[in-house]
């Protein structure tokens, strides 16, 4: 019974330690003065939901976010892209395929089009820019459709746009 005891108050504990992580980072989030500190406080927030696939669920808190701060957009939208992008893999990789296949046109659609408006709304100077383009590529890459070279060829040039003045090298490793 004692052991029995300590799980489950472990387990309240390590909740109650993801909802604070949680707040603190949503008040980094709102608070933050550079793209630097959204783009580390929303690396953060999505490594909490996606170690535990709780893809929906971040996409609905993105969602909050975005409605709270219109300047987020940029983030929020590659940010629910790259959810859609994972959950969909994830699927793939589960075999979930009723699942996949009832979800997968909507969430494909999600991708392409929150990766293009983060696209649209930053430049091939800006990280964000270069991590939208890299997702698309991937996306298109995975589907192996006709957008995939166009893709490729688009990270290529705003890469090496990037990288006459980039702030993060890790950005050019990443791709």
């Amino acid at each position: 019974i004692f052991s029995f005891i300590f799980c489950i108050l472990f387990l309240f504990y390590s909740f109650a330690q993801e909802d604070n992580k949680l707040v603190s980072l949503s008040k980094q989030i709102i608070e933050a003065k550079t793209d630097s500190e959204l783009h580390q406080a929303f690396e953060e927030l999505k490594d909490l939901y996606f170690k535990d696939n709780k893809y929906t669920e971040f996409v609905e808190f993105l969602e909050s976010l975005k409605a709270q701060k219109d300047t987020l957009a940029p983030f929020t939208n590659y940010y629910i892209a790259l959810s859609h992008y994972r959950q969909l893999k994830h699927l793939e990789e589960a075999q979930a395929w009723d699942e996949y296949f009832s979800q997968g046109n909507t969430s494909r659609d999600q991708v392409t089009s929150g990766a293009q408006k983060s696209i649209d709304s930053t430049t091939a100077k800006e990280e964000l820019n270069i991590y939208a383009r890299l997702l698309l590529w991937q996306f298109h890459s995975d589907q192996q459709d006709a957008f995939h070279e166009q893709a490729l060829s688009d990270l290529t040039n705003a890469t090496l746009e990037y990288s006459k003045e980039a702030s993060n090298p890790k950005a050019i490793k990443d791709v």
